[in-house]
């Protein structure tokens, strides 16, 4: 148990943050109505370019590989009920944005590779690639609660806040507040 609070005290010291101006969270508040009026905005700025995490081919990568794109990043499984009715819109919606976005739509599952690119197959998930986290490491540096889970990221890697549960996530409101994201 020491052990672990080291570890989550050592995290948060290496993760830079600085708190939101008044105006900054008057400006994004404005945003969160209607399918984001759940939307938890991050009480400080936390930069998370440097967690790490693997892609459907083994290989180790960060936020930092996806420099100046806003990202909406999905914590999901297959066995996740919730996390199964989203998948289409998320796809959905990285298809509708491909401009300076992304949809990193990262699996728990323990099960592997095989098991998630067979999904993808099935539900026609054609716009993702496939990101993972089999060891739950990055959803604890994330403070990950449940499933599913989504995180807006801005293109500096500052973790602006999250969402919990599932959505149709290619609605106007949130189209609306990825553009926002986009242009600032």
């Amino acid at each position: 148990m020491k052990f672990f609070f080291i570890s989550i005290f050592l995290i948060l010291t290496t993760i830079s943050s600085s708190s939101y101006s008044k105006d900054e969270k008057s400006i994004i508040n404005s945003f969160l109505k209607e399918e984001l009026e759940d939307f938890e905005l991050s009480k400080e700025k936390q930069n998370i370019s440097d967690l790490k995490f693997k892609d459907d081919e083994g290989k180790e990568i960060s936020f930092s590989d996806f420099q100046d794109k806003v990202l909406l990043v999905n914590f999901w499984a297959t066995w996740c009920a919730p996390c199964i009715k989203e998948m289409p819109s998320l796809d959905r919606l990285k298809k509708k944005i491909n401009k300076n976005f992304d949809v990193i739509a990262v699996s728990v599952d323990r099960d592997g590779v095989k098991k998630v690119k067979d999904f993808f197959n099935e539900n026609k998930i054609t716009n993702l690639g496939k990101y993972f986290d089999t060891k739950n490491s990055l959803a604890k540096e994330m403070n990950l609660i449940g499933l599913p889970t989504s995180f807006f990221i801005n293109k500096k890697g500052d973790l602006i806040g999250y969402f919990q549960g599932d959505m149709e996530w290619d609605n106007n409101t949130v189209i609306e507040f990825i553009n926002y994201l986009i242009k600032t």
